[in-house]
């Protein structure tokens, strides 16, 4: 007996859950779950431990995936839309120390960047980003500072 359709009706579900939280857990379970409704829609005498066994391998493997993609960060793209961007320090920031930076917009989906910065700025400080350093630190000056030309 084929149990397709159950399977659909599971993805259906994933696919409303996705809907109510948009956090893509739920698309990528929808998509798992479309795996085994179409391998019982081909063989329809396949057991049903098989094909619970498909369905979890199926979403592990989208499980995988999708922290792969969500956790990929294409370095060109964040540099270039990171600096230039405009923030708020959350603490006063010394030389050789590391910050905490407040984006007025986020990028990659982070509003807050662990910053540093060759001048002495105080909390609260308006700021620009001006580059990235190799550990993912983003190097700032006062928003004041590069209008007057200081580098």
């Amino acid at each position: 007996m084929g149990f397709y359709w159950i399977w659909l009706g599971v993805a259906a579900i994933f696919a409303i859950i996705e809907f109510c939280t948009v956090t893509f857990f739920g698309l990528w379970m929808a998509i798992a779950a479309l795996v085994p409704a179409i391998i019982s829609y081909l063989c329809p005498h396949l057991s049903v431990v098989m094909q619970l066994l498909i369905w979890a391998l199926s979403s592990l493997s989208c499980a995988f995936i999708w922290v792969k993609w969500i956790r990929s960060k294409p370095v060109v793209h964040v540099e270039s839309a990171l600096i230039g961007s405009e923030g708020i320090l959350a603490e006063a920031l010394q030389p050789g120390q590391l910050g905490t930076l407040l984006l007025s917009r986020p990028i990659q989906g982070k509003q807050e960047w662990v910053c540093c910065s060759d001048h002495t700025l105080a909390r609260q400080t308006r700021v620009t980003t001006i580059a990235i350093t190799e550990n993912d630190v983003v190097k700032v000056q006062a928003s004041s500072l590069l209008k007057e030309g200081v580098k």
